[in-house]
């Protein structure tokens, strides 16, 4: 009769033991939302260019909350990628774009009027999210290329893009 309770209390304490550890392992984690903006200047003034071109560095650790944490995370999760358009001339001209870093597209747009100011979500690809989170997670920082069509030229505009990221990292 004791040796049956005796197994019952190691089963017991076993048990505990390994789901104290994983509870002990997420507790603590910390978890924060980020937003890293990403500004373009566009101006195409070649009367025969209806395209652009352009590449920015998304430089996750200058913000402070991922510095301060930097040696420490465990994910990047990118939530969403918006835009928002300022400074058109003409405001007329409609445009269709694709941000995508070195191996995958990101998200895209297409028939957006610059004259549209409203911050506005772009079509996400899931791949290129994953790509780039992972990407992050490995130096904080990726380039993004910005490629597109215009509708007519000359035209200026500026675009700000707002990475919505989600960040988990260890506090110890």
């Amino acid at each position: 009769m004791k040796i049956k309770h005796l197994v019952s209390v190691i089963m017991l304490i076993t048990v505990s033991v390994f789901t104290s550890c994983d509870l002990f392992e997420k507790a603590d984690d910390v978890t924060f939302n980020v937003v890293l903006p990403l500004d373009f200047a566009i101006d195409e003034d070649n009367p025969e260019g209806d395209s652009y071109a352009d590449s920015k560095l998304l430089n996750a650790a200058s913000d402070p909350e991922i510095a301060k944490y930097a040696d420490k995370i465990k994910e990047f999760k990118i939530d969403k990628v918006t835009y928002t358009i300022s400074n058109a001339n003409p405001a007329s001209v409609t445009v269709g774009g694709t941000l995508s870093t070195s191996s995958n597209i990101i998200a895209t747009a297409t028939g957006v009027s610059l004259g549209n100011t409203a911050e506005t979500d772009l079509n996400a690809n899931t791949a290129g999210f994953n790509d780039l989170a992972a990407k992050l997670l490995d130096d904080k920082q990726e380039m993004i290329l910005l490629t597109g069509t215009l509708s007519d030229t000359p035209v200026q505009f500026n675009v700000r893009f707002r990475f919505y990221v989600k960040i988990t990292a260890n506090a110890l």
